[in-house]
């Protein structure tokens, strides 16, 4: 699809100080990579970045939702929606990429 071709590479711009990091095509997406471990995905035209016990409340209090699939959006991912105002700000992206690794890798 054009538009997550476009916004894909719009997110790859903005993460382009977060160091180094590979993204493969999976699922109909594209998911971003560090160590061989997705800490974020590109897909619906959306940037979901990884979640855990340390960080699903930054997405939580913004209210973002949580990444769904199957015929009936029952089955969850610890994936949420990047609000909009941080996927605008590099630095602030770069900072929630980081907490989105740490929470992938389990460290």
């Amino acid at each position: 699809m054009a538009e997550d071709t476009e916004f894909t590479s719009f997110v790859l711009d903005q993460l382009s100080g977060f160091g180094t990091f590979e993204t493969k095509k999976m699922f109909g997406g594209t998911a971003l990579l560090r160590d061989g471990v997705a800490f974020a995905k590109v897909k619906h035209g959306c940037l979901w970045l990884k979640a855990d016990d340390r960080n699903r409340a930054d997405f939580q209090q913004r209210d973002m939702p949580q990444y769904t699939y199957g015929k009936d959006n029952s089955r969850k991912l610890n994936f949420f929606q990047t609000p909009p105002d941080i996927l605008e700000d590099a630095d602030e992206l770069i900072e929630w990429a980081h907490k989105a690794n740490l929470a992938a890798q389990g460290s």
